[in-house]
């Protein structure tokens, strides 16, 4: 799969999105339907399709009433809602898809792709289905995210950012600016001070997954390349990890970030954190798709804003992630690849689901859908703020190899290691490098 840069059309889009923010405030009413499906499908067949994905409770609200507007368009189509929180969804999918019982239409996060397209073709190539419309998309963000093997396997649900979320009334209250453009020094500075001055407050709320992030930004900003490479070797030097093992050490000994042993227990769930429940963290480095959850659990009338995340003084290259929110793929199991195509298409391109879903997946990835989310008030401020600093600022585009859930693993272990303060840093980069160059080899064999 070719990575190429991120296309100018989501520039444009995302600044048409700020227009259209501007003059739609308060507008709650949803759109006209403009149904891309051609009408009310026609058809006596009784079909039943199995669609799964995770997320907040948010997100669910949405998608059942997106499925439950289905009904006027596709009278003859049941779809089967499946649905949960990110914990154990990856195995459940990973299982289901082995031992073809998977659902019709799935949600699946980014780094499984590679590895699942290199296991078997579990998927159905969207690029040659009649049914399903992919003009609205840019062409280069699929390309770059749901291409492999020359095939279109799987398309983004939405434009999703690395950014800073941050509720800036309690920012405001503790004296933490909101308006600043975080570098490491800075941000380690402030989470020092904040935590000396009270030990029950931490400014980062961040599980493993982002403190994951975290570092390889920090690598990608020292060398200005990915941090492994296309041809499965690795990319940084021993001393650009001994140098980010420094800073995450010193970070968690400061109590910059809550301690791992208790943001970990909230792992794929951030928003159920109790320390940002009750207003004791007020940043969190996450992908912009996070942001309604981690609003909606606030009280009434607590501002949240975002910012760019942390970027270094000397940076090489910015680090700024810029990925889908998620892919949806159809199963090549499903007997009803035609309607599930249908479905899949009217769900991403239609205005009327547009209103329905707005921003629960991030800013849509089809224009069309972004403008009828807007108009229909359903797009936060705030995210769209996080997509287009994400895009003016974006780094090198990740590669497969990058992307692969089990490279990623490797690193968030020895992640965990360095936070328990069972590893040093020095010990940290060996084992790093080590691991990963084993890890590598070892997918490249299997190709």
């Amino acid at each position: 799969m070719k990575r190429r840069k991120i296309g100018a059309l989501f520039f444009v889009t995302v600044l048409i999105l700020t227009l259209f923010s501007a003059c739609s405030t308060g507008n709650k009413e949803a759109t006209g339907k403009n149904n891309t499906t051609g009408g009310t499908v026609s058809s006596d067949e009784k079909i039943t399709l199995r669609f799964s994905w995770w997320g907040g409770e948010d997100r669910h609200a949405a998608t059942i009433a997106a499925i439950e507007a289905y009904k006027q368009i596709a009278p003859n189509v049941t779809i089967e809602a499946e649905y949960q929180g990110f914990d154990g969804y990856e195995q459940k999918i990973k299982t289901q898809l082995a031992g073809g019982t998977s659902a019709d239409i799935m949600q699946l996060d980014l780094p499984w792709l590679q590895e699942l397209t290199s296991k078997g073709d579990f998927f159905l190539d969207l690029g040659n289905s009649s049914e399903f419309d992919a003009a609205g998309f840019d062409q280069d963000f699929l390309n770059n995210f749901g291409v492999y093997n020359d095939q279109l396997v799987a398309v983004p649900t939405g434009v999703n950012s690395y950014c800073m979320i941050i509720n800036k009334t309690l920012a405001d209250k503790l004296g933490i600016q909101t308006d600043v453009e975080w570098d490491w020094d800075s941000i380690y500075e402030a989470g020092k001070k904040l935590h000396e001055e009270d030990s029950s407050k931490y400014l980062l709320l961040a599980d493993h997954a982002a403190l994951r992030q975290d570092i390889v930004t920090m690598l990608k900003q020292r060398t200005g390349a990915q941090w492994v490479n296309e041809d499965y070797t690795v990319g940084f030097s021993k001393e650009d990890a001994v140098a980010s093992f420094e800073w995450l050490h010193k970070a968690m000994e400061a109590g910059v970030y809550q301690p791992i042993g208790e943001s970990d227990l909230f792992f794929g769930k951030i928003d159920q954190n109790p320390k940002w429940i009750n207003q004791e963290i007020p940043m969190a480095p996450s992908m912009s798709s996070t942001l309604l959850s981690l609003k909606n659990v606030l009280p009434d009338g607590v501002e949240i804003v975002t910012s760019l995340p942390v970027i270094a003084k000397d940076a090489k290259d910015t680090g700024v992630l810029v990925r889908p929110s998620q892919l949806f793929a159809i199963s090549n199991k499903s007997k009803h690849q035609e309607e599930a195509s249908k479905f899949l298409s009217w769900f991403m391109n239609d205005k009327e689901a547009a209103a329905i879903l707005g921003d629960v997946r991030s800013v849509p990835p089809v224009k069309s859908s972004q403008e009828a989310a807007v108009a229909a008030g359903k797009i936060d401020a705030a995210i769209t703020n996080a997509v287009e600093l994400g895009l003016s600022h974006a780094g090198i585009v990740d590669n497969s190899v990058a992307n692969n859930s089990e490279v990623q693993k490797v690193l968030e272990d020895i992640i965990q290691k360095v936070s328990y303060g069972k590893s040093t840093p020095e010990e940290a980069a060996d084992e790093l490098i080590a691991s990963l160059t084993s890890k590598l080899k070892e997918i490249k064999d299997r190709k």
